[in-house]
């Protein structure tokens, strides 16, 4: 591992890697129930405080490179904990929050009422017309964490909902289903241990907490 992350107040585990995931902080999207994918929202007052307190704990995670979605949700805070460390951030479409096609910019009301049906359980079917399905949510979930791994050894990304929960089981192992055990909530954060062959959950928790 790098030395950065042996200043973080966390244990350092020989030939393992740490990574730092954070969930964008409250928008106003989140707030009215508005599904915004592939779309920008600006944060609310509580949202503005959370940014900051994402920056805080990156920053005090000692990340050696920040990784985020081109969304300003994400971005962000993003830009602003990789301006504080003084460390490289590269900006990836592949942590852009799912496509929910004809659904984006609806309230689920919004989108019943022009006959949108939503398939969240399916695994292969789009949860709403024109756009992904979990399946297609993961698999560009697993290439981006399986690069910005081999790229660093204590990586943040700042990124969505969806691929939160996606990176989570990816690199926990765990079956696709499991990615609605995760309540992921605005600017809550995980720390995960990664070995060769095994992996561990170390935090999980709102940012600040």
């Amino acid at each position: 591992m790098s030395d950065r992350g042996s200043t973080c107040g966390r244990d350092v585990i020989m030939e393992a890697k740490q990574v730092l995931l954070a969930r964008h902080p409250e928008t106003e999207a989140n707030v009215t129930g508005r599904w915004v994918g592939r779309g920008n929202a600006p944060f609310t007052k509580v949202g503005l405080v959370q940014a900051d307190a994402i920056v805080a704990e990156i920053v005090a995670f000692c990340a050696d490179h920040l990784w985020s979605s081109p969304l300003e949700r994400a971005l962000i805070p993003a830009t602003k904990a990789a301006d504080t460390l003084d460390v490289g951030h590269d900006i990836d479409d592949r942590l852009i929050e799912m496509d929910f096609g004809a659904a984006e910019g609806l309230t689920i009301k919004e989108a019943h009422g022009r006959g949108i049906e939503f398939e969240f359980n399916a695994v292969d079917h789009s949860v709403a017309e024109g756009g992904e399905s979990r399946r297609e949510i993961m698999a560009r979930t697993v290439l981006a964490m399986d690069a910005l791994l081999l790229l660093s050894d204590r990586p943040a990304v700042v990124t969505h909902g969806g691929i939160f929960r996606s990176a989570l089981v990816h690199l926990l192992g765990l079956p696709l289903d499991a990615i609605w055990s995760f309540n992921i909530r605005n600017a809550q954060i995980a720390v995960i241990t990664v070995g060769d062959d095994w992996a561990r959950l170390e935090e999980f928790r709102q940012a600040g907490a």
